[in-house]
């Protein structure tokens, strides 16, 4: 990169800088439209935003003056266009953007708006209740004890004590990691499965603090390959953006039985999987799910 290059992307991020963080989100979407629509409107700002036309005028005119090789107005359809030379001013997280693509814009909060754009994905089946999440969080945040009404596969329904210190969302389904009083460890909560909640004022013990859960302290590295029984393992490489024929993944010990379940990963030491179901990747380090005890939850794991 040249110093006249360098220069210019310093005075661009001190120009963004100088900027309020309202009128900074609306410039944000005026890139992201031009991005990934290749057009956009100030009636898209006033829609968005509930702006008018003043403020729309300023935003077009700022983004303009920050980066004028990236948009030119059409005045007969009053629309502004991506130029070929369109360079993103922000650094967009792909995830979060995918997630706006999927679900539309909106926070939660202020309102939903649905994206311009189809986009289908597989309905999730396991949403929790908002006022036992709501429980859950505030005992995270303010590391106190829950006590929950909890209906368990194996015990049915029952009273416990827990000590929540993070979310997880295992790709199928919301459990929150904690100190289980009843039992004496560090288990999964399924979220789901949480019939009532309410806050315990007290402060929990040592013992019961997540520094104390070696399972989610302790992390481990998951080396993944397409499955030795592909056909055309280029395309699984190209998939899972994998080097030199592997993908290697860092992941707590606590949750890699659920990760390698979500990704369909053949953990058998024969890869008899694939006979039956098709799977496309494989572990080629099954010895670094020993003692860890989330790997029964991997496919066709033994230990």
């Amino acid at each position: 990169m040249s110093l006249h290059q360098l220069g210019h992307i310093m005075d661009i991020t001190k120009k963004l800088d100088a900027i309020g963080s309202a009128q900074r989100e609306r410039l944000a979407f005026i890139d992201f439209a031009l991005y990934f629509l290749g057009e956009v409107t100030r009636k898209d700002l006033i829609d968005r935003f509930a702006v008018g036309h003043a403020a729309t005028t300023r935003d077009f005119a700022l983004y303009k003056e920050i980066a004028p090789d990236n948009l030119k107005l059409d005045m007969r359809s009053k629309k502004y266009y991506k130029q070929a030379t369109f360079t993103p001013l922000f650094n967009l997280d792909l995830k979060k953007t995918l997630a706006t693509v999927s679900l539309g814009y909106g926070d939660g909060f202020s309102g939903f708006q649905e994206f311009p754009i189809s986009c289908e994905s597989p309905e999730s089946l396991t949403i929790p209740k908002t006022a036992i999440m709501a429980v859950l969080c505030e005992g995270i945040y303010r590391n106190k004890a829950v006590e929950i009404e909890y209906i368990s596969t194996s015990s049915g329904k029952g009273q416990r004590e827990i000590v929540p210190h993070s979310l997880v969302d295992s790709g199928n389904r919301w459990h929150v990691r904690s100190y289980d009083r009843k039992n004496a460890r560090f288990m999964d909560v399924v979220c789901n499965r949480v019939v009532s909640a309410r806050i315990i004022d007290e402060s929990p013990a040592n013992h019961e603090q997540s520094s104390e859960d070696r399972q989610w302290q302790k992390f481990i590295e998951l080396e993944l390959i397409p499955h030795p029984q592909q056909d055309n393992p280029e395309a699984i490489e190209l998939d899972y953006e994998m080097k030199d024929g592997k993908r290697i993944i860092e992941a707590r010990a606590a949750l890699a039985g659920y990760l390698l379940r979500k990704w369909e990963v053949d953990c058998s030491k024969d890869g008899k999987l694939h006979k039956c179901v098709g799977y496309q990747l494989a572990l080629a380090n099954p010895q670094a799910l020993y003692q860890v005890n989330s790997a029964m939850l991997a496919p066709g794991y033994e230990a």
